[in-house]
């Protein structure tokens, strides 16, 4: 991540709390012919159409005058987390700590590569799935894909 989006990251965090909300990422990507900045937010329940926009409106003014496209335009979007989202990072597994995962793995554990189990635990390098009453730590590089269960 550039300079500009760890800075705009650190600046708008507080912001986006006191909405009662968590920043979970911000992403800076072409999207179709334009660059969009993309603030990902997460909260508990869920985020609804009035949480993005007052989030955006709440952020816009600072993300504008951080500059991350050095002057040409772009796009700011903020969008919830998202359900069928995959994990990426420790921060990303911790706010699904006992919640139930499916979890691809790049090499078996235990001749499974892949995994339901019950978020326990987060680690520097590794989290800790419940599955079947047994507790199994998978370390993050070997994980291919984190996504929440979801039951239909």
């Amino acid at each position: 991540m550039n300079e500009k989006l760890v800075k705009i990251e650190k600046d708008i965090e507080p912001i986006i709390q006191s909405c009662n909300c968590r920043l979970i990422e911000v992403e800076y990507a072409k999207e179709g012919d334009e660059m969009t900045l993309t603030v990902f937010i997460d909260k508990d329940g869920g985020v609804t159409i009035d949480d993005c926009e007052k989030v955006h409106n709440a952020i816009d003014a600072m993300v504008e005058n951080a500059d991350v496209s050095n002057g040409q335009a772009y796009n700011l979007s903020v969008s919830s987390f998202g359900l069928t989202r995959q994990l990426k990072n420790k921060k990303e597994f911790l706010y699904r700590l006992n919640q139930e995962l499916e979890v691809k793995l790049f090499k078996p554990i235990e001749k499974q590569k892949e995994l339901v189990g019950l978020l326990v635990e987060v680690k520097d390098d590794s989290i800790v799935l419940q599955v079947k009453q047994q507790n199994i730590e998978i370390n993050m590089k070997d994980i291919a894909s984190a996504k929440l269960k979801i039951d239909f």
